[in-house]
Order: structure tokens, then sequence, then C-alpha cells
């Protein structure tokens, strides 16, 4: 038997609810009893936060990989 991958990935799933998440906080935006000024503000501040959020994440993912680097080549070296 062959085994057919005929779903989505996980890497599909999040960014299908990351672009769901985006949409409905956009409608949420636009659609809110606010005057331009104050959703301009809370556009600029969301931005601020996500931008802050993609520095963190990626620093964290530098961090990981250097750690996992570091435990392969130790462990590479407790072999030989």
């Amino acid at each position: 038997m062959t085994s057919e991958n005929a779903g989505f990935g996980a890497g599909g799933i999040f960014l299908a609810f990351l672009g769901g998440a985006l949409a409905g906080t956009a409608a949420a935006l636009l659609l809110a009893p606010r005057s331009g000024a104050e959703t301009r503000a809370t556009i600029g501040d969301a931005v601020g936060q996500t931008g802050d959020r993609v520095r963190r994440a990626r620093m964290a993912a530098r961090e990981a990989a250097s750690a996992a680097k570091e435990a392969f080549t130790e462990s590479m070296r407790a072999e030989h």
C-alpha cells in the first residue's frame, strides 16, 4: 500500500489560521465605530507589537539553531 498525503501539513494549517486571524482583525478594525485617527493609532500599535514579536521570534530561532548546532557538534565529538 502507498501512503498519500491528501491533507494539509502543519505549516499550511498554521498559515491558514494566521490568515484568518489577520482578516478578522482587519475587518474588526475597519468596521469598529471609531474615528479615523483612533483606528490609525490602533493599527499603528498593532503593527508595532507585531514587529516586536517577529524580532523576538527571530532571535529565539537563532538561539535555538545555535544551541542545536552546539549540541550536534558536542555529540559528534563524543562519538570519536
